[in-house]
């Protein structure tokens, strides 16, 4: 049943993109808020403790009505799995966005396409073109996993509730420090985040690989953790960035707005792929 709520909260992900708007991090920003107190937690085991305790709420809530719906009836927990799944993909479209930024660049419309690629990076965009298409570039490869991929691991492992669980600590991980959140949660904060994203973030760096030139990115990968001295919850963004540039390796020569696509149409490969893996373990009874 969850590789069908998979496939059905994709497809209303595709017809319902207007409405994405309603999925953005405010309920999380104003529930932030009243736990406000975590964020002055000192120490690590206390500022640990605060962060795990402000993503689980949410997920534990989410579990309690899942089970609660599912014994009512089968089909309200499975059309509650499907409607928790599709406002926690994105929060923006990834693909729309960047095909979006694509077409400003393209057509001369700079301003714009500095609004998008501001609104992707998360920071001010580098002022020369090709730079900025190179940083988008490696925004998309990351992103991906941020928007779908992390989302759809944790729901497939915990149902609901996982994908929950990593939304939460996605926008708990994006949110500036403000004056008073100590530098023991702040740090807390990036830990649980990187522990959550490194499992899906290494399988989707697989499919990067498995969809574009593999030799390239083994040997990018390989060449990144022979060099590698950080701890492994902080190398997500690296490990995708360095697999997927390796992938990407057949198109090297391309610049700008069209390596942007590459980038977006090597995330749809293998997007396809992990569906293909996931229909199969579906398919043996290995998923809730």
């Amino acid at each position: 049943m969850s590789f069908i709520a998979v496939i059905l909260s994709l497809l209303l992900d595709r017809i319902l993109r207007h409405l994405q708007f309603l999925r953005g991090p405010r309920w999380f920003h104003a529930y932030f808020e009243s736990l406000g107190l975590f964020a002055h937690s000192r120490g690590f085991w206390r500022a640990t403790a605060g962060a795990l305790v402000i993503v689980l709420v949410p997920a534990v809530v989410v579990l309690f009505l899942g089970h609660l719906l599912d014994h009512i009836w089968g089909a309200f927990g499975f059309a509650y799995a499907v409607f928790i799944l599709l406002v926690t993909l994105g929060p923006q479209d990834l693909h729309a966005q960047a095909e979006e930024y694509i077409k400003a660049a393209q057509s001369g419309n700079a301003g714009h396409a500095n609004q998008l690629a501001r609104e992707l990076l998360g920071t001010e965009p580098p002022p020369e073109d090709a730079a900025c298409s190179e940083a988008i570039t490696r925004a998309v490869l990351c992103e991906a996993n941020d928007r779908l991929f992390g989302i759809l691991f944790w729901f497939a492992v915990l149902g609901p509730a996982g994908a929950v669980l990593y939304r939460s600590a996605d926008f708990l991980h994006r949110l500036p420090a403000e004056a008073g959140q100590s530098n023991e949660f702040i740090a807390a904060v990036a830990r649980l985040y990187g522990v959550l994203a490194w499992i899906p973030a290494h399988l989707v760096a697989i499919g990067y690989a498995f969809a574009g030139s593999f030799e390239e990115a083994v040997s990018d990968i390989k060449s990144y953790y022979a060099n590698c001295t950080l701890r492994f919850f902080q190398v997500n963004n690296d490990v995708l960035v360095c697999t997927g540039l390796g992938a990407l390796h057949s198109s090297a020569a391309e610049a700008g707005t069209v390596r942007v696509r590459s980038a977006l149409m090597l995330v749809w490969r293998t997007l396809i792929i992990w569906l293909v893996v996931y229909g199969l373990i579906a398919l043996f009874g290995w998923t809730w």
